[in-house]
C-alpha cells in the first residue's frame, strides 16, 4: 500500500495496512531552520506519510481588497534582534491597530496590543466591506500532483472562530462570550458563509481530497465551555463539513485542548481525523487514547498524542515506550496517525538530544506501526 493509499483509506474510514506515521511539518520543501534538522529531515521525507497543505487565495476579512484598507510600519528595539510591526486597519467605522514583537532570527512572536479590545471593534469589523479573490485551483492540484505517491495535499481553510481569537485574543474573546455574545454570532455567521463558498467553489472545481482547518480550540476547555463549543463551532462548522462531505470530501480538524468528551461530537460533525488528541500528561490535555479508540473505535480517525516536551526533553526509551503506546491503541482503532502535537523544525537552535529524540522518534514509530 503506497503512503498516499494508506491516508486515503483511513480518511474514508477503509481498512489499511498499518496507522499512518506522521511527523509534523516534514515535506519535501528543503527549507531548514537550522542545519541540525537536515537527517530528520531526510528520514521523515523517505518514511512518514506526508501531509502537504495548499489552497487557493482567501481572506476571510478583507478578500482581495485587503490593500485598500491595511498598512504596516516596523521599529527597531536597539540593541537586540526584536522589531515591533504595527499594523493598521482602516475601516469604514474606525480604525484598529495591532502590536506584534518580532524575531529576525526564528524565534516566535508576541503579542503587545490586539485589534480586537471592545465590542465597538467587533462592529468596525463588520463595517469592512468583502469581496473574495477568484477561485484558482492550480496551487491546491500542483501541491497534490507534487507530493504524489509519497502522501496527501490538503486543501487549507480558515476557521471563523479562530480568526476572530487571531484579532482579540484568549482574554478578550472570553469576556466577549459573555458580555456580546450576539455580536460575536453575528460575526461568526458572516465569515462562516465566506467559508461556505469558497468550498463551495473548491467542490465546482471538481477538488474532492481533504479539507483541513486548525481552530476550534480556542472555543473548548480549559478556555472556553462546551456549551461554547456547541454554539460557536458545532453550530457554525456542522453545515460547512455537510457541504463538504455531500460533495465528496475529507476533513481534517486541528484542535488543542481537553477534547476527551468532545470526540463523539466532531465525529457526528462530520470530522474525518481529529488532531493533535493531546495526553493525560499535559495539563491542557486530557485524552486516554486507549479509552478513547475503545470508546469511538473507528467512528473517526485518531491522530497524535505525542506530546511534543516528550520529544525535546525525555530519555529515548521514554520515546519508544510512548510509540509502542500509541501503536497499540492505534490498533484498537484501526483508524489513526501517529503524530507529534505541533511541528517539530520550531526550535532555532535545536539540542543534540532533541535531533536524537526525533530520529528515534521517526525509527520505533515506524518500527511499533509496522509490528
Amino acid at each position: 500500500m503506497t503512503r498516499r493509499e494508506r491516508l486515503n483509506r483511513i480518511f474514508r474510514n477503509k481498512e489499511v495496512d498499518r496507522p499512518a506515521l506522521k511527523l509534523w511539518g516534514a515535506s519535501s520543501d528543503p527549507y531548514l531552520l537550522h542545519d541540525a534538522y537536515k537527517p530528520v529531515r531526510e528520514l521523515a521525507y523517505e518514511t512518514t506519510d506526508l501531509f502537504g497543505w495548499s489552497g487557493s487565495s482567501f481572506d476571510i476579512f478583507f478578500g482581495k481588497r485587503r490593500g485598500e484598507f491595511v498598512s504596516q510600519s516596523d521599529s527597531n528595539i536597539k540593541g537586540t534582534q526584536w522589531f515591533d510591526r504595527t499594523v493598521t486597519w482602516r475601516t469604514p467605522r474606525g480604525e484598529l491597530r495591532s502590536v506584534e514583537r518580532c524575531s529576525r532570527a526564528g524565534e516566535p512572536s508576541y503579542v503587545i496590543e490586539n485589534f480586537v479590545k471592545t465590542p465597538e471593534d467587533l462592529e468596525k469589523i463588520l463595517s469592512i466591506p468583502y469581496e473574495p479573490f477568484p477561485f484558482d485551483a492550480s496551487q491546491y492540484l500542483n501541491a497534490d500532483e507534487s507530493i504524489g505517491d509519497a502522501g496527501i495535499a490538503m486543501f487549507g481553510l480558515d476557521h471563523a472562530g479562530y480568526a476572530i481569537h487571531r484579532l482579540a485574543g484568549s482574554e478578550t474573546l472570553a469576556y466577549m462570550s459573555a458580555d456580546c455574545r450576539g455580536l460575536l454570532n453575528e460575526l461568526l455567521k458572516i465569515l462562516s458563509g465566506r467559508l461556505l463558498d469558497h468550498v463551495r467553489e473548491a467542490l465546482a472545481a471538481s477538488i474532492r481530497g481533504v479539507f483541513a482547518w486548525v481552530g476550534p480550540e480556542v472555543f473548548i476547555p480549559p478556555l472556553l465551555s462546551p456549551t461554547d463549543f456547541e454554539e460557536f463551532v458545532f453550530g457554525y462548522d456542522k453545515p460547512l463539513c455537510d457541504e463538504i462531505k455531500n460533495g465528496g470530501g475529507c476533513i481534517w480538524v486541528h484542535c488543542h485542548g481537553k477534547v476527551s468528551k468532545l470526540i463523539g461530537r466532531f465525529a457526528e460533525m462530520g470530522v474525518d481525523v481529529l488532531n493533535p488528541l493531546e495526553p493525560v500528561t499535559n495539563k491542557n490535555g486530557d485524552v486516554d487514547l486507549l479509552a478513547a479508540a475503545k470508546e469511538i473505535k473507528n467512528k473517526i480517525g485518531l491522530e497524535g498524542n505525542i506530546e511534543n516536551q516528550t520529544l525535546i526533553l525525555s530519555d529515548e526509551s521514554e520515546i519508544i515506550r510512548e510509540t509502542e503506546r500509541i501503536a497499540e491503541a492505534l490498533k484498537l482503532s484501526g483508524r489513526g496517525v501517529m503524530c507529534p502535537s505541533s511541528g517539530y523544525m520550531e526550535i532555532p537552535s535545536p539540542t543534540e538530544k532533541y535531533i536524537s529524540n526525533l530520529l528515534t522518534y521517526l525509527k520505533s514509530g515506524l518500527d511499533a506501526l509496522n509490528k
